[in-house]
């Protein structure tokens, strides 16, 4: 009888049957490894685009630091206490009569232990920005800047007079200034024997190829807002952290956003709202407006500065009667034998002398 070569032997099923269990195998290992390799290339890929938006991350967010200009939908407005002629903005008495020259100034912060992001690099590096070293500035007696339609109080024989007091917060010798005059003209404001206003010029930052300046007098006009532009601005130009070894500024968000307004008084909701005010650099189109206008406006009857004050520190002075001729105050010379604190009568001394066409020795 043929055999039927159609079937099967039935010895080759079972081998058949382990081929076949052997192949699946395979198969099934096949795709676990390909399917492991996908999960590795996932992973890989993930890591990678999160290391690229991380690093573009931190660069932008280094640039949103050291910008001057905020978000492009937000608001720009001007300081509640800004001058009629926005050359300045002008220190109320109930606030520098609450801020007590009798306190001391906040305590300088250390310099080598910054706490917050290198200002005007676009990285987490700690870094530092440069002092600006001013040429002192004419201490001539003439006449600056005065806003005619800032309210001025009522006259008397000595005063009260109009202090302009023109700074950068990057320079040396502003800080030197305000470490000499801050608690005088503090009181002086208080009292209401001076009215007492702060021009702010950012030429720092061009010399320091930084935003430093500009930054920090945002920040001051935005503590306008909140009823402390005086503790704000004295703060950040006493604690200047200046650096002797390596010559550095640094205006970080930490310093400009929590520290200082911290040293300044600044807490709550007025926090919230000062915080707000400067992320968005609401105050940047007055502070650069300001600083481009004081360094090429003429001080009306100054002759020193017939074409604007691109130096500082600069101090002149008015009677409150005659508004319009400002006299150059002599702070250089107090300056030049160290930045030590000045008594209000002698600053008071000084503004009157200037104002009286008075010049030393005479």
């Amino acid at each position: 009888m043929a055999k039927d070569k159609t079937k099967p032997r039935a010895d080759l099923a079972p081998r058949r049957e382990i081929e076949a269990k052997l192949e699946a195998e395979k198969k099934a290992k096949r795709r676990r490894r390909l399917a492991i390799n996908w999960t590795i290339a996932i992973v890989i890929i993930a890591l990678a685009a999160a290391g690229i938006w991380g690093a573009w991350s931190h660069v932008k967010s280094g640039e949103r630091e050291v910008s001057i200009v905020g978000p492009a939908n937000a608001a720009q407005l001007t300081p509640p206490n800004a001058t009629g002629d926005g050359l300045a903005i002008a220190v109320k008495a109930d606030e520098a009569a609450a801020y007590s020259p009798s306190l001391p100034i906040p305590t300088p912060m250390p310099s080598d232990t910054p706490t917050d992001t290198p200002s005007d690099a676009p990285s987490d590096t700690p870094g530092e920005e440069g002092i600006q070293n001013d040429p002192p500035s004419d201490s001539s007696t003439d006449t600056p800047t005065v806003s005619p339609d800032l309210p001025v109080p009522t006259p008397t024989a000595n005063g009260p007079y109009i202090v302009d007091f023109y700074v950068d917060f990057q320079s040396f010798s502003s800080s030197g200034a305000q470490t000499a005059y801050g608690p005088a003209l503090t009181a002086l404001a208080g009292k209401g024997d001076i009215t007492l206003r702060y021009h702010f010029l950012t030429s720092g930052d061009t010399t320091n190829a930084n935003t430093a300046s500009s930054r920090a007098a945002i920040a001051a006009a935005c503590a306008d807002t909140v009823g402390k532009f005086l503790p704000y601005t004295q703060t950040v130009l006493a604690a200047t952290p200046i650096s002797i070894t390596s010559g550095g500024l640094v205006f970080g968000d930490q310093k400009l956003k929590v520290d200082f307004p911290a040293a300044a008084g600044i807490t709550g909701t007025d926090l919230k709202t000062f915080q707000t005010c400067y992320t968005q650099r609401a105050t940047s189109a007055f502070i650069s407006t300001m600083s481009t206008a004081n360094q090429t406006s003429a001080v009306p009857g100054n002759s020193t500065y017939a074409t604007g004050v691109t130096t500082t520190p600069v101090m002149v002075a008015a009677s409150a009667d005659t508004p319009t001729i400002f006299q150059t105050v002599d702070i250089m010379t107090d300056l030049s034998n160290g930045p030590s604190s000045t008594s209000e009568d002698t600053l008071l001394t000084l503004i009157a002398n200037a104002v009286n066409g008075v010049t030393a020795g005479s």
